[in-house]
């Protein structure tokens, strides 16, 4: 990976690195199956999603999640030279086809650092925006398993800092993510819609 590459996150708050991992990689990081899947909540704030997601703390995911974790966290921190805090949260997410979305957000400034996204298998849509109205589009791509996004958590840079605004487009197959993120509150758990 190019250090230059991630200078991005320090700029313009997002990376993607496409077809980062393979098939076999993307199977290892998936949702432990005694895991439950729970629906989301339809709306947050302004917010409209469908989709479902299954949580764990960092330190309670399978071991490739966390050994792949690891490595990227050391080697963000080294391109962009400052210390990444330690991941907190482990979400897996599904987006059903034709349905599945997530509206334009920007994930809550309590999560810090790095926000790392992988899609494990599908596609879709993923777009970031300037405004959301109007809607302003600075980047769109077509999202596949293998894709890594990393997107600037909140003060990553400079004090104030934001995630980007983002939204994930309804997949036209099945979609699945896996997401590590740093609350500096801790791990909390979500209440169930």
């Amino acid at each position: 990976m190019r250090s230059q590459r991630f200078a991005d996150l320090l700029t313009r708050g997002w990376v993607r690195l496409a077809g980062h991992l393979d098939t076999a990689e993307c199977a290892a990081l998936a949702k432990p199956q005694p895991l439950p899947w729970t629906e989301m909540a339809p709306k947050v704030g302004a917010v409209t999603q469908h989709g479902w997601f299954a949580r764990l703390p960092f330190h309670g995911a399978p071991s490739p999640v966390q050994a792949f974790g690891s490595v990227m966290r050391a080697t963000v921190s080294a391109a962009l030279g400052q210390h990444l805090p330690e991941w907190t949260d482990a979400t897996w997410q599904r987006y059903e086809p034709g349905y599945g979305h997530i509206d334009p957000h920007r994930d809550q400034a309590y999560y810090k650092g790095v926000i790392l996204i992988v899609t494990l298998s599908g596609e879709a849509a993923f777009t970031v925006l300037e405004s959301r109205d109007p809607p302003v589009t600075l980047d769109r791509w077509t999202t596949s398993g293998g894709d890594v996004v990393l997107l600037r958590g909140a003060d990553l840079g400079a004090l104030g800092a934001r995630c980007p605004l983002h939204q994930v487009g309804t997949p036209t197959s099945g979609r699945l993510t896996m997401t590590l993120r740093h609350n500096e509150r801790g791990y909390i758990s979500w209440p169930t819609p």
